[in-house]
């Protein structure tokens, strides 16, 4: 018997499962929960935020049906803009890049969708600048569109405060792990979390060659994790402890859970769960259960992580789980109040300087 019977895609968003990870890489008397967002329709957490940009915008009256929705994306939430702008009666216009997979790109244009493509990075090699300049651009040609902006725009993290966040905080858990890209989805998580649960640590996972928090922005390969800046909706204050991981180390744990354990994750996730393995692993945490947030689903990049061929010509080779372990074991995690420091220290010399 159906325990409810929806009337639009967009309802079926949301309470997504929670696996626990068996698996010789988590330790003994520990737990590991999988929080998979890959079960909303779409198979992304991006639903949610799309969802939420969407809803806040129709009750203002900046989107209305027949209207039109620009958006900059990696793929994912261009994936569930189209979706909606489907079920709701808009147009989407999504700005993608040259890294986002064929099957996306198929993906929002079976929904309707038209699709700009962006050739040229910026000048650290980032795509995510010339996307939102070419957003810019169409919002002029398209008088009257409206513009998410999954970045700043708060609706993002305040939508997943009030649902993801109630969904995570009623685990019982010591730590909460997850992806930053715009930080929306984390940091809504982390705000409520800390209302219910304040002990709990907030763990932001992130690639190397991002540069939200800080470096030199260089180019990866992971889709749907950091940027060349930091957006509005990351706060710091919201956030314990920082780690970042290669796209070896992502693409490696998500090649080995898919074989070991029938998961089909997509790269952020699998540097969402290298962080939380890490963690219940190394001696300076003692938390015993930790909760990953999983962004999205590896059948978004079957012909990318899960291709031996894509891998070998990206130069990418895959560790095993001995290998595994011993990164796991070696990680540093930063604590943010120290980045938070260091930047209220470099304000100041900012300011003195200026007067």
């Amino acid at each position: 018997m159906y325990r409810t019977i929806y009337q639009n895609i967009a309802d079926c968003i949301g309470n997504t499962p929670v696996l626990e990870l068996h698996h010789s890489l988590v330790p003994d008397g520990k737990r590991l929960l999988l929080k998979l967002e890959y079960f909303n329709p779409s198979f992304s957490i991006k639903d949610r935020t799309a969802l939420g940009l969407v809803k806040a915008a129709m009750a203002s009256g900046k989107l209305k049906k027949g209207g039109t929705l620009i958006e900059s994306t990696s793929g994912n939430l261009g994936k569930s803009l189209a979706m909606l702008g489907a079920a709701y009666g808009f147009r989407v216009i999504v700005v993608i890049d040259a890294k986002t997979s064929a099957s996306v790109i198929r993906w929002c244009q079976t929904y309707g969708a038209q699709m700009e493509m962006v050739y040229e990075t910026d000048k650290n090699g980032g795509y995510q600048k010339t996307r939102v300049a070419r957003v810019r651009q169409l919002l002029a040609q398209n008088p009257g569109a409206f513009w998410p902006n999954q970045y700043d725009n708060d609706q993002n993290p305040a939508f997943h405060y009030a649902t993801t966040g109630e969904e995570v905080a009623a685990l019982k858990a010591d730590a909460v792990f997850g992806s930053v890209s715009t930080g929306g989805h984390l940091c809504g998580i982390s705000r409520k979390v800390k209302e219910k649960r304040p002990r709990t640590t907030v763990i932001a996972c992130d690639v190397e060659g991002s540069a939200v928090f800080g470096g030199v922005f260089h180019s990866y390969l992971v889709n749907g994790a950091g940027l060349s800046w930091r957006s509005g909706n990351t706060d710091l204050f919201l956030l314990d402890k920082i780690c970042t991981w290669s796209d070896q180390e992502a693409f490696s744990i998500c090649r080995l859970l898919a074989q070991d354990n029938g998961l089909l994750v997509g790269g952020s996730g699998g540097l969402v769960i290298c962080g939380a393995l890490a963690w219940l692993r190394q001696k300076r945490s003692a938390a015993k259960s930790v909760v990953a947030v999983i962004p999205d689903s590896g059948v978004n990049y079957l012909e990318q992580i899960y291709s031996d061929e894509w891998l070998a010509g990206k130069n990418i080779s895959l560790l095993d789980q001995s290998e595994l372990e011993e990164r796991l074991a070696a990680k540093p995690f930063l604590d943010a109040e120290d980045l938070r420091d260091e930047e209220c220290v470099a304000q100041g010399q900012l300011v003195e300087q200026g007067s």
